[in-house]
């Protein structure tokens, strides 16, 4: 709560509760983006979307892509070899075929920028979002 009082030297404002609205504010835009990241992430499997995980305590707040490869979905690949590391050969199917190769050259993957679309997302919601926890709707 910020208490306003008048003062001889003129308005003073106690913001006495500053921490716990700092802390209801970073909960719920940790939230916020936690949903944002899981709906915009690809789903093949669902393990990238699964491994999405949110935090907050006190003032720090984070949202993390626990998947290895999460940073190749967001980023993307340039082309390059892929060789076998603990075989002989590679495996794969192609047109209901199983193959065997010692070297694929892989065509790369185009950048799916899913952070970066839920970021600019929570950014855009961040006026309601203050809004909500100043009104002590969320928090």
């Amino acid at each position: 709560m910020i208490e306003i009082r008048t003062a001889m030297s003129g308005i003073q404002v106690a913001a006495i509760s500053i921490p716990v609205i700092g802390a209801a504010l970073v909960r719920a835009v940790t939230h916020e983006a936690y949903l944002a990241l899981r709906t915009r992430a690809p789903v093949k499997r669902g393990d990238l979307r699964r491994s999405i995980a949110e935090r907050s305590a006190g003032l720090e707040g984070e949202v993390t892509v626990g998947a290895s490869y999460g940073v190749f979905v967001a980023s993307g690949t340039r082309p390059h070899l892929i060789r076998p590391v603990r075989a002989r050969a590679l495996r794969f199917v192609v047109d209901g075929e199983v193959v065997f190769s010692t070297l694929v050259h892989h065509p790369g993957t185009k950048p799916n920028p899913f952070v970066q679309r839920a970021a600019d997302c929570v950014q855009a919601m961040m006026p309601e979002i203050f809004d909500a926890v100043w009104k002590g709707e969320v928090g």
